[in-house]
């Protein structure tokens, strides 16, 4: 989501990485081609030869590993990959648009990154204007169309595969939902989630809160939901970051084998959550093919043929199946 300084409502609009986060059904859309990077820097002999990913949270497992395989994929392009992003652990937008303005400034040939807000659609504006290849990951509306490719989910699918899944589980089921906002992404997975559950005669929806994909605040958000609604039975998020919160409050509350999460990711106390049982069923991503499909992809705009349609591969299994998934690299 989009790299401006932090307001509140920015705040609000971080979120789901996916990868964070994982993700469902995405697909790639490719918006305006743009001619692929100034000839100091960006490209060699016609040909571009620098990427600039600037990642959201390179500490963070899932975004770690996108990286190393965007960075793989580019190599095997003949194309160098330098990569930034905050040092922390949460998105600090204020210092990822300085980041990309320094990677226009340095007249790169093409720029990664996930925006967190619309906002971020001018910076990437800036960026065509000078012909700078622009990819996103995970973006929506006005900014997924401000960039030459942009890989993401839809958003409203991520939300119905989770309902489907807590549904195939014997019984009745009253859902909890945590979002990042309920506003841009966190909005349409909620939609999604709603959705879907409509259609289904065993999951109803009974609140929801929202963290700012921020995980100090899933422990008291995830807490004061399961307090206003006691009979919740499965709490569902699009966001990796919600786990160890979930998970604390799930035990606080005395609630372990009454209420189960899904979890986002093995990462982050995913797997030790499955384990355990706090959560019975997790998403997972593919989330290397993230990486080398967006590097592709930019490369191939810079090289003015047009990027390859993507689907971004999620499954949301139960303990029994997720081995699999994690020894194919899935995460």
């Amino acid at each position: 989501m989009s790299f401006i300084p932090i307001t509140r409502h920015t705040r609000r609009r971080i979120a789901a990485v996916i990868p964070v986060i994982a993700v469902v059904a995405a697909s790639a859309s490719a918006c305006s081609t743009s001619s692929g990077g100034d000839s100091n820097g960006g490209t060699k002999d016609g040909k571009l030869s620098s990427i600039q990913f600037v990642n959201p949270l390179p500490n963070y497992p899932a975004w770690r590993k996108i990286g190393d395989c965007m960075k793989d994929a580019a190599k095997q392009r003949g194309v160098a990959l330098k990569e930034s992003g905050p040092t922390g652990s949460a998105l600090d937008a204020t210092t990822m648009v300085q980041q990309v303005q320094q990677a226009i400034s340095n007249k790169v040939g093409a720029i990664i990154t996930f925006p967190a807000s619309d906002g971020f659609g001018p910076v990437l504006k800036q960026a065509n204007s000078k012909g700078i290849v622009t990819g996103t990951l995970y973006a929506t509306g006005p900014v997924a169309k401000s960039s030459d490719v942009n890989v993401g989910p839809d958003w409203g699918e991520l939300g119905s595969t989770v309902i489907d899944a807590i549904s195939k589980v014997p019984g009745k089921h009253v859902v909890g939902l945590v979002a990042q906002a309920d506003t841009g992404l966190g909005k349409s997975w909620l939609d999604g989630v709603k959705a879907a559950a409509k259609k289904t005669d065993n999951v109803t929806i009974s609140g929801e809160v929202y963290t700012g994909d921020d995980a100090a605040k899933a422990l008291p958000q995830v807490n004061a939901l399961l307090t206003a609604h006691p009979d919740i039975t499965d709490i569902a998020t699009h966001m990796g970051t919600t786990t160890p919160g979930a998970v604390a409050a799930i035990k606080a509350q005395k609630l372990k084998g009454k209420t189960f999460l899904v979890a986002g990711g093995h990462d982050n106390g995913g797997t030790e959550a499955i384990e355990d049982g706090t959560a019975r069923l997790m998403l997972l991503q593919d989330v290397c093919s993230v990486g080398k499909d967006i590097a592709n992809d930019v490369i191939d705009v810079s090289e003015g043929k047009k990027p390859t349609a993507l689907t971004t591969k999620v499954v949301v299994v139960p303990k029994d199946e997720v081995k699999g998934y994690l020894d194919k690299g899935w995460s």
